[in-house]
């Protein structure tokens, strides 16, 4: 069994792996995603950067102002690129195999940019490294799309716990630092004992940053995928 803790509406491809898998699970969403209005700085970019998956899904209303001139479009990972061109938008430079900021900066498409204009498209607070490295040489804005909110404690997070208790083989999942970090505050509003009890099972986390944080948080059994990807998260399941 598996504790998906991801928002309600962006579950549905891993519940079909899921369930493919004949893998139970329960929900525990940490925040949810909400859309925002921003507004296109200028008429035209020469490097467009998706942050995530979210990223281009909230940015279609902008398409049109933003796919504009002779640009490019970079992503952060290969998830995110993936959703493009599933738009029909050629993705020009993205990491291959792991979605980080400074994987992309390490990529020579990166390194080559100067003086350009570039549009980075996010969500609301994120991470500054990408617009603290691009902008030393190039003119930086951000197009924020969406924002995290997060969950407060409910019943549906009450009864998963009590489930995921009664399971001999639970496994946590945190997608981002933001993701762990709302999953131990809701636990903890449960009580500490059930945070604590949670901290000995096994997490699954998408990155070495993460697993960095569930260490110093207390976490005893903790795996990284290979990918950031709901099949690499299949694939540790079932080992």
């Amino acid at each position: 069994m598996i504790l998906i803790t991801r928002p309600l509406a962006q579950t549905a491809n891993l519940k079909m792996l899921l369930e493919a898998s004949d893998i139970e699970y329960v929900f525990f969403p940490t925040f949810e995603v909400k859309k925002i209005r921003s507004e296109v700085l200028k008429q035209h970019y020469d490097v467009i950067i998706f942050i995530s998956v979210n990223a281009v899904s909230f940015a279609e209303d902008y398409f049109n102002k933003i796919f504009t001139g002779v640009h490019k479009v970079f992503a952060v990972g290969p998830i995110t690129a993936k959703r493009l061109i599933d738009k029909d938008i050629k993705v020009d430079c993205f990491p291959k195999f792991n979605a980080s900021s400074m994987e992309l900066l390490a990529m020579q498409e990166c390194s080559e940019l100067i003086d350009k204009r570039i549009l980075i498209v996010r969500g609301k607070g994120g991470s500054e490294t990408l617009k603290d490295n691009l902008g030393k040489f190039n003119q930086v804005d951000y197009l924020e799309v969406y924002e995290r909110v997060p969950c407060e404690f409910s019943s549906l997070h009450a009864e998963s716990i009590k489930v995921f208790l009664d399971s001999t083989n639970g496994v946590l999942m945190a997608g981002s630092n933001e993701s762990l970090s709302n999953i131990v505050r809701l636990l903890n509003f449960d009580s500490p004992d059930t945070l604590n009890k949670f901290k000995t099972r096994k997490l699954i986390v998408f990155s070495q940053k993460i697993k960095v944080l569930a260490k110093s948080l207390g976490f005893e059994n903790i795996k990284v995928t290979l990918n950031p990807s709901d099949q690499d998260l299949i694939n540790e399941l079932i080992i």
